[in-house]
């Protein structure tokens, strides 16, 4: 299923180094040029020296870098590595009625206040008008078939599953949904071995009543397309 096309020109280069977490070197022709990476995981086996990667130019004189990364081509398969576009494509997926388990509820808000304190990334109300809070993340890293979250340490993460589970408490629905931004898997996992508390607390919250999900999209470009609507989650190490 295609969700929308990406209409901005696209230049393909090779990645030469990566000197900070927001910022990847790559070579178009000659020297090598800064390239904003909007994913500040650790990328472990997707942003490698001498991959292809494609880059979205940017006309912008106050920015320092000059191109936005967009994919990276691994073993075939382009890895998308736009964090911030996990968020993009569930409210497609959402407006296209393209995920069963979110058939009953209607978009309301992004970034809603939570009761307490801070934002969750979605608010839906069922058909009865209650509502329910959602939580996107997004997930590059795949080990076998294996979509793995998260690949490099996340307090802040742990810290969104904490309030998460205490909407619950409080009597809210909340979901969490991992958008694997790849095609080439068939499950998703917690990374215990990269962020142990996560894999634990992520446990924890599941059996105290949050709704886990993960969905796998692909980039064929220019088109973001749906690849798999409800992969299995798996809790073993």
């Amino acid at each position: 299923m295609e969700l929308f096309t990406f209409d901005d020109e696209l230049t393909a280069g090779r990645i030469v180094d990566r000197p900070n977490r927001f910022v990847v070197r790559v070579r178009f022709d000659e020297e090598p040029e800064r390239v904003f990476l909007g994913d500040p995981g650790a990328l472990e086996g997707i942003l490698e020296p001498g991959r292809e990667i494609l880059c979205s130019p940017v006309d912008d004189p106050d920015r320092s870098t000059d191109y936005d990364a967009i994919a990276i081509d691994v073993d075939g398969t382009y890895v998308s590595v736009r964090a911030a576009l996990a968020n993009d494509l569930f409210e497609q997926l959402l407006a296209a009625d393209a995920l069963p388990a979110f058939e009953e509820y209607a978009f309301r808000k992004r970034e809603p206040q939570l009761p307490d304190h801070g934002r969750a990334d979605f608010l839906l109300h069922d058909r009865s008008d209650s509502p329910a809070y959602v939580e996107v993340k997004s997930c590059t890293h795949v080990d076998n078939g294996i979509a793995k979250f998260p690949d490099r340490q996340t307090e802040r993460g742990r810290r969104h599953l904490r309030s998460l589970a205490g909407l619950v408490d409080d009597g809210h629905e909340a979901h969490v949904v991992f958008v694997v931004q790849r095609p080439d898997v068939d499950r998703f996992r917690p990374y215990r071995e990269v962020d142990p508390d996560f894999a634990e607390l992520f446990a924890q919250v599941r059996n105290a009543g949050v709704t886990v999900h993960a969905l796998a999209t692909a980039f064929d470009p220019p088109q973001y397309r749906l690849h798999e609507r409800a992969l299995p989650i798996d809790l073993e190490a």
